[in-house]
């Protein structure tokens, strides 16, 4: 059986979803991360000089690690509340982050 991709968002959706404790971004905005973002362009810089093409970066991976801590905290209690997978209903979300 494959598992149902619909009916949880992406975890970066639920770190999003939290104010984030270390930059103070409020929900739904992204962290204020500048060493991060510098980290990603200099790594793509490095690939473009070897011939590679850039890598898109994870949207986790923008964001404050406590912040994805949040997320994850929720996507669990989420996941702990849903049916099982087989008890799941096509195309029906079980998240608490509502309709954005």
């Amino acid at each position: 059986m494959t598992e149902d991709t619909t009916a949880f968002p992406p975890l970066h959706e639920y770190a999003l979803a939290h104010r984030c404790p270390t930059c103070g971004a409020e929900p739904g905005a992204h962290c204020e991360a500048p060493r991060k973002q510098a980290g990603i362009e200099s790594r793509n810089r490095i690939r473009e000089r070897i011939g590679q093409p850039p890598v898109q970066a994870n949207p986790l991976h923008l964001m404050h690690v406590t912040r994805g801590d949040a997320g994850n905290r929720h996507y669990g209690r989420d996941l702990a509340a849903a049916p099982w997978p087989e008890d799941r209903e096509p195309g029906r979300r079980y998240d608490t982050l509502g309709r954005a």
